[in-house]
């Protein structure tokens, strides 16, 4: 996610035309801190449920969940409604006109935000604060996914309120333990090493530091650098996305700044080296990475306007280039030259197919989830939303996909699943009514579903005031 900002994040902005001929002979148009940090956790009675919030001034605990809020919610509910499990209000005071949210990031029976200085986790039972870190400064960025053993990177400010390009401190945070672990200078390792967008991915043991020229890689365990610049080469990573597989967008030297070449390298986490590279058509630039496994990444030419989406096999050579004619609302953005995030895109992707949402939704209109075949690039199926909401695919379950349906009005949104091969949503979760104006501030914001449990996390905080800013709903939970 972007940096924390003094004014509002930037919502959905739809790809523009994307000519697949360009990636694929053939195919069709796509338009398509310094300290560790202070821990605190939620007070419990003798029962173990949360102590009552007192009016002190000071608080001993941070907040409960807004009950009243999931009573008011839960009001006139129709036979096969969710309830509303929970909500939480924002209660971190942050300057200015507010700030992201990163995250969210499921660690066993918690779900973990961060914003400001303040890395939360939540029971995604109750919604109660498990445990809660202070930070000594703003964070900067932070890993899009965390490790198999739950941890993140976060890059933070030298120092507090700092200019938002003074930001070299990568600091580890433990998500099972709620402990911040080490932290790590980034160092500048020439006069040019002057970017600060941080390309921060996980994979294996290795979180990396992507930046223009200059990126590094740090071992999770200890923060130690296990590699830096490629020595020898003229071609350099600039970003990472991680996860089952570590990948770089890698840039070469030209004479022209509108006609770059870039590559794709699939990358050893334990030693920085390429193991395989993959050379995109000159003038396009590395996108987003849609999947990392399967391999599916996006171009961006931007001379031309135009955009491609390739997908590779494990060896680095092409499997096929997608081919649509649609308008693709994939949730990407930002531009990773600036945000330095390649994962940010609205997809899912499981060995043989991938599964994007097109655009149009609005008033009195609907969009659709299209699903491509990875080995053939071709629209296999598509599955239609209804109106007034827009559909985006969530996650796998199994071999059936988990389609988000959030309302654009005050309408109630729901969650269903589209089983393989098939192309009709079968109701999982239905919004009750009353909670449909409220689940309709969390449009375009992430969501997780996990152990039956639906839960929306707002991705920016803002106010028009300090007292505004602590009304917002910040996380809402589904379920049976």
């Amino acid at each position: 996610m972007q940096p924390p900002v003094r004014g509002k994040r930037r919502t959905t902005a739809v790809i523009a035309a994307v000519v697949a001929a360009l990636l694929v002979v053939g195919g069709g148009t796509w338009y398509a801190l310094g300290g560790p940090g202070e821990r605190t956790d939620d007070k419990a009675s003798p029962s173990g449920s949360p102590a009552p919030v007192t009016s002190s001034a000071q608080p001993s605990g941070p907040p409960a969940p807004d009950a009243a809020a999931a009573a008011r919610y839960n009001t006139g509910r129709a036979p096969g409604d969710a309830s509303v499990l929970w909500v939480r209000k924002n209660d971190i005071d942050v300057p200015g006109l507010g700030g992201d949210v990163f995250g969210p990031w499921v660690v066993g029976d918690t779900v973990v935000t961060a914003m400001y200085r303040t890395v939360t986790a939540h029971s995604v039972t109750d919604g109660t604060v498990k445990w809660r870190l202070k930070l000594d400064t703003e964070i900067c960025r932070a890993s899009q996914i965390a490790s198999s053993d739950g941890k993140i990177a976060l890059a933070l400010k030298d120092r507090l309120h700092a200019e938002t390009d003074e930001c070299r401190r990568l600091q580890m945070v433990d998500l099972a333990t709620g402990k911040a672990g080490w932290q790590q200078k980034i160092v500048e390792q020439s006069k040019w090493d002057m970017s600060h967008e941080y390309s921060i991915a996980i994979s294996g043991g290795t979180v990396t530091a992507g930046r223009h020229g200059f990126s590094t890689g740090y071992r999770l365990s200890d923060g130690k650098q296990i590699f830096g610049r490629w020595e020898g080469s003229a071609c350099q990573p600039y970003a990472y996305a991680g996860g089952p597989a570590l990948v770089a967008a890698v840039s070469c030297p030209t004479s022209d700044a509108d006609k770059p070449q870039e590559e794709i390298h699939g990358v050893d986490p334990a030693t920085g080296t390429s193991r395989w590279k993959y050379r995109l058509p000159v003038g396009y630039r590395v996108d987003h990475v849609l999947s990392v496994r399967p391999l599916v990444v996006s171009a961006h030419n931007r001379a031309e306007d135009k955009h491609g989406v390739v997908v590779l096999n494990e060896d680095g050579t092409k499997r096929s280039s997608l081919q649509g004619t649609d308008d693709y609302a994939e949730g990407c953005t930002e531009d990773v030259v600036h945000q330095g995030n390649l994962q940010r895109c609205k997809v899912v992707a499981d060995d043989t197919t991938l599964y994007m949402a097109t655009a149009g939704a609005g008033k009195g209109k609907s969009n659709a989830v299209v699903a491509f075949d990875l080995t053939t690039g071709k629209e296999v199926r598509r599955i239609q939303g209804p109106v007034d909401h827009m559909a985006w695919p969530l996650r796998m379950e199994g071999r059936s996909l988990v389609v988000r349906m959030a309302a654009l009005l005050d309408g109630p949104g729901t969650l269903a699943t589209v089983a393989p091969g098939t192309s009709k949503p079968v109701e999982l979760l239905r919004i009750p009514s009353a909670a449909g104006r409220a689940e309709s501030r969390f449009f375009d914001c992430p969501a997780v579903y996990v152990d039956g449990r639906y839960i929306l996390v707002q991705s920016t905080v803002t106010g028009s005031d300090d007292a505004d800013e602590m009304k917002r709903e910040t996380l809402m939970a589904f379920g049976k």
